[in-house]
């Protein structure tokens, strides 16, 4: 069976959209899935350094680029269900990696008798061009609970809709029950006609996870983000 893609996707930068793009493919891998997490996100590339992982040889750029084939950009740790192919924080002056994404979907094809799952954290924003390269593709939108995040949500998913993209769900991060302005899942529901829609409670753990390199699901795993997460891996599995 070929594998499931996400794209991991956001309206607009700042909610937390690799934060759950790393964790939720960390989740999948735990859950014995195989799993890749791809960071596509050129433009800001950190889906690295939530692992800690510095000094790799190859990266996305690089197999873009024809430098490389990908199998030699792909890594893999302790977990043998989860791979990782990370793209450089550092670019030179001549990098026209991101031009070159045109091509993804000839690599992704190369691996999709490979894994159970293959995730990839896209550059936030409107433009849908990206995952529209992607064929069999689906979006996993992120968002936070506040009133304009969640409007912005739903224009993007109302652009997804019109280029025939499968709405995998729509996570909603940072969720703090005792900020009242913050909107409810059921008015969210209400507001974005969004089937599957799942939440991520703040938590103040997920930025240890980020200054020790290491996943909050696998560094803090009775952390209520954690718990979470691993839920709403759980049910993406099942979907």
């Amino acid at each position: 069976m070929p594998a499931k893609i996400i794209v991991v996707m956001s309206p607009k930068g700042g909610v937390g959209k690799t934060t759950a793009a790393v964790n939720i493919a960390t989740a999948i891998s735990n859950l014995g899935k195989k799993t890749l997490l791809i960071d596509a996100n050129l433009e800001t590339p950190h889906v690295a350094v939530y692992y800690g992982f510095v000094g790799f040889k190859y990266s996305l750029e690089d197999v873009l680029n024809e430098r490389t084939k990908i199998e030699e950009a792909i890594y893999t740790g302790d977990n043998p269900n989860f791979h990782l192919l990370p793209s450089r924080v550092a670019k030179s002056g001549t990098d026209r990696s991101a031009h070159k994404l045109i091509n993804i979907n000839l690599y992704i094809n190369k691996l999709l008798g490979k894994y159970d799952f293959i995730v990839i954290d896209s550059k936030p924003s409107y433009d849908i061009e990206f995952i529209k390269l992607i064929k069999e593709a689906n979006s996993l939108i992120i968002s936070n609970p506040d009133i304009t995040s969640i409007i912005e949500a739903k224009k993007l998913k109302q652009e997804l809709e019109d280029a025939g993209i499968s709405i995998l769900g729509l996570v909603i991060n940072k969720v703090n029950t005792r900020i009242k302005e913050q909107m409810t899942k059921k008015e969210i529901e209400e507001l974005t006609r969004i089937s599957n829609i799942w939440e991520i409670r703040e938590d103040n753990k997920v930025y240890n996870a980020l200054k020790v390199g290491i996943p909050l699901v696998i560094s803090s795993p009775k952390s209520f983000a954690a718990r979470d997460i691993n839920s709403i891996a759980k049910q993406i599995i099942r979907i």
